[in-house]
């Protein structure tokens, strides 16, 4: 390298040191429009303020006063609204006395009230309960008072033709007449059982309805399912005394078939005998009297019934209207 360009290449390089280093080098490599009093700003302050204006709000740097000025505004109106509680006055002045009794009594006549309109509610639902149960309690009497009536019209066929068949075995044999004697005889075994219905007075008493009806009716109720066990229980005595005394004589000396052509055929196809040894005409007499006594007992308890039958039947009309 020549004298000449060494010289020429010591001048460039002592410029760029200049350049770089010197305050003439800093003011020569600004950019137009910065004032010369920023031309010494250190690295460390151009850092600074380039973190500041990359801030979160350094968008408030673009934002006009003006307008930062009422958005600022607004926003402590805001919050003082926000702030603003109005507690409570605990301190309450004391109530009279007669204020509280007459808290006290409208609390009490709200519940009485309540409790009165309940109590009503729950008899109107009774009474409609109790008419039900009492309308078909009052069919259920009236087929019994039919059933009873029928009963005392067959007891008292039957005691009529016990007489007749008494009478004729009272007769010497060859003028007993052996047709008639078995058509009566026949008669005296036959049974027709009274049969009550007392579906729904069972149906008022499980299930405590009784409290509905008035205590008049009630004790006609009781008094009709009492003497109803009664009639009951002496057709039972009735049936048993046939079952076990009547019936197996007659089969012993008499013919059955002759019994199944009276009954099914209504034409005698059979032989007619009845054996009249060993005292035949006084054990058959005994035994259809008794049947009589019993069938005439059952015929009390029927009558005793059909009392009380009219009886409820009659105070069923004059509560609850029914016919």
């Amino acid at each position: 390298m020549s004298e000449g360009e060494k010289k020429v290449k010591s001048q460039e390089s002592r410029t760029k040191k200049l350049e770089v280093g010197s305050p003439e080098g800093e003011l020569k490599n600004q950019e137009p429009g910065i004032k010369k009093s920023e031309v010494g700003v250190s690295n460390a302050e151009v850092r600074s303020e380039a973190e500041k204006h990359s801030a979160p709000d350094s968008y408030r740097d673009n934002i006009p006063q003006s307008e930062l000025k009422i958005l600022t505004t607004d926003h402590s109106s805001l919050t003082t609204k926000m702030e603003v509680h109005h507690h409570p006055d605990l301190h309450h002045e004391k109530k009279p006395w007669k204020e509280y009794l007459l808290e006290g009594l409208m609390i009490f006549l709200a519940v009485f009230m309540g409790f009165v309109a309940e109590n009503i509610r729950e008899n109107i639902s009774e009474h409609k309960r109790a008419a039900e149960f009492a309308r078909s309690y009052f069919e259920d009497i009236k087929k019994d008072t039919a059933a009873l009536n029928a009963a005392i019209r067959f007891s008292k066929h039957k005691v009529a033709v016990i007489d007749s068949a008494v009478m004729m075995l009272h007769y010497p044999g060859e003028k007993q007449n052996d047709t008639v004697l078995y058509k009566q005889l026949s008669v005296s075994s036959n049974v027709m059982a009274f049969e009550p219905s007392s579906g729904t007075y069972e149906q008022i008493k499980s299930s405590g309805s009784l409290r509905y009806f008035d205590q008049k009716l009630v004790g006609l109720m009781n008094s009709y399912d009492v003497q109803t066990k009664k009639t009951v229980k002496r057709e039972d005595i009735d049936l048993k005394f046939i079952l076990e005394q009547v019936v197996p004589f007659a089969m012993q000396t008499s013919n059955s078939e002759v019994v199944y052509d009276i009954y099914f055929t209504h034409r005698i196809s059979h032989e007619l005998y009845i054996d009249r040894r060993n005292g035949y005409a006084r054990q058959m007499i005994n035994r259809v009297i008794i049947v009589k006594i019993e069938r005439l007992r059952a015929m009390a308890e029927y009558v005793k019934q059909m009392k009380l039958s009219t009886e409820v039947l009659a105070e069923l009309k004059k509560e609850y209207e029914l016919e």
